[in-house]
């Protein structure tokens, strides 16, 4: 029996917008804390404060985001906040004091937290149910390969030219995202159920059955903060600085190389057995890179963290919409990313205050430890229903 073609135009667009919309974001999450720090002669805490008021902001944007795009429809808020979010980085230029800075970043913030749950709308229609893991699973890469290439070329740039000069790259990625408005978006498989009004409730806000695995995801992205905000102060301070510009090229080919087995394993195997494994490999990775005295220490880390979180991150999103019905998959992709979202958002500010206290590679340790707690939540959340189901199944079978 034949697959649903999963490699459509509209798929290779959609995931064309996701990658340049993290592209921009994940560039500036690198290099936001050493600008402040730098150019305005602020502390850690506030450095971690202007990353997170960004997440921030989108979170707040996503809470009524999906209620909006289902009201709106998704092509309109589409062309909105691409637009926006191009006008966005454009104002960068004119942020000549902190207080400007974050003003900046908080508007920067809203207008990815609507775009972002527009395109994950239109990426939960695209893919086909019985492709859901691998689709989604590659949707995913998009924003991975993002997550690695954005820090590099912020890290490269601000090595070599001014921050100002670095922005005009990234005006650059975010008019690649004005190809969204040629996006032909299709109708929703299945009708919103009472979306006439804008009226909003927890329910419009969050899907319930999804909010058990953004929790999961909640807990990795927390721990995962620490590498997009902190990475390159910790190699300096080792004596390998030049190594984190290359960390994210490692952690985006080991991730790129493996997708194409991983997502399949995912339709094919099941979550929970390739879920652990990966969670086993993060913990790895986190505490190989609090112990790295070399270079090349720090580049296996790099190849480790990029399996495990890329591939776990990726699960845990088609988990999300497979464990929602078909008219609140939107919603659930917004309650996923709300919750990813606000942790990364608050983390870099955490991770600044416990810095006052501890190095860097006490924090990158006791971070390793976090993520083996966040293997016993996502067994209590999910992994322990994922496996009661499964036994029931193989019984029928």
């Amino acid at each position: 029996m034949d697959r649903p073609k999963l490699w459509t135009k509209n798929f290779l667009m959609i995931c064309g917008v996701n990658f340049f919309t993290h592209l921009v974001f994940y560039s500036l999450l690198a290099t936001v804390t050493q600008y402040v720090i730098g150019h305005f002669g602020k502390s850690q805490s506030d450095a971690g404060l202007a990353v997170g008021i960004y997440v921030i902001m989108a979170v707040v944007a996503r809470l009524f985001a999906g209620k909006i795009v289902d009201v709106m429809g998704r092509k309109k808020i589409l062309i909105i906040s691409t637009v926006l979010f191009f006008l966005a980085v454009l104002a960068y230029q004119l942020a000549t004091t902190f207080t400007l800075f974050m003003i900046v970043r908080a508007i920067h913030g809203l207008t990815f937290g609507f775009l972002m749950t527009a395109t994950n709308a239109i990426m939960a229609d695209v893919v086909p149910d019985e492709r859901r893991g691998e689709g989604t699973g590659y949707y995913a890469t998009a924003m991975n390969i993002a997550m690695a290439t954005g820090p590099f070329i912020g890290l490269f740039m601000l090595r070599i030219t001014t921050f100002d000069m670095f922005i005009w790259i990234l005006v650059f990625a975010a008019f690649c995202n004005l190809l969204g408005i040629f996006l032909k978006v299709p109708a929703p498989r299945s009708k919103p159920q009472h979306t006439q009004k804008l009226t909003f409730s927890l329910s419009d806000m969050f899907e319930k059955q999804a909010l058990p695995i953004a929790i999961c995801m909640f807990s990795l992205a927390l721990g995962y903060s620490s590498l997009l905000s902190f990475l390159a102060s910790y190699t300096d301070e080792i004596g390998h600085g030049e190594v984190a510009t290359y960390f994210f090229v490692v952690y985006a080919i080991a991730l790129v190389l493996t997708r194409p087995i991983t997502g399949r394993l995912f339709d094919r195997l099941g979550e929970n057995r390739l879920t652990y494994p990966m969670l086993v490999l993060l913990v790895i990775g986190y505490f190989v890179l609090s112990q790295a005295s070399s270079g090349w220490m720090i580049l296996l880390a790099s190849a480790l963290i990029g399996i495990g979180f890329g591939t776990v991150q990726s699960n845990y999103l088609a988990i999300a919409i497979k464990e929602s019905l078909q008219n609140r998959k939107a919603t659930a992709t917004s309650t996923f990313f709300i919750l990813m979202d606000l942790a990364i958002g608050i983390g870099p500010y955490l991770y600044g205050v416990l810095l006052a206290y501890m190095s860097y590679q006490s924090m990158y340790s006791w971070t390793a430890i976090w993520f083996v707690v966040a293997i016993a939540i996502y067994y209590f959340l999910h992994g322990k229903k994922a496996r009661a189901r499964q036994v029931n199944t193989e019984k029928i079978v």
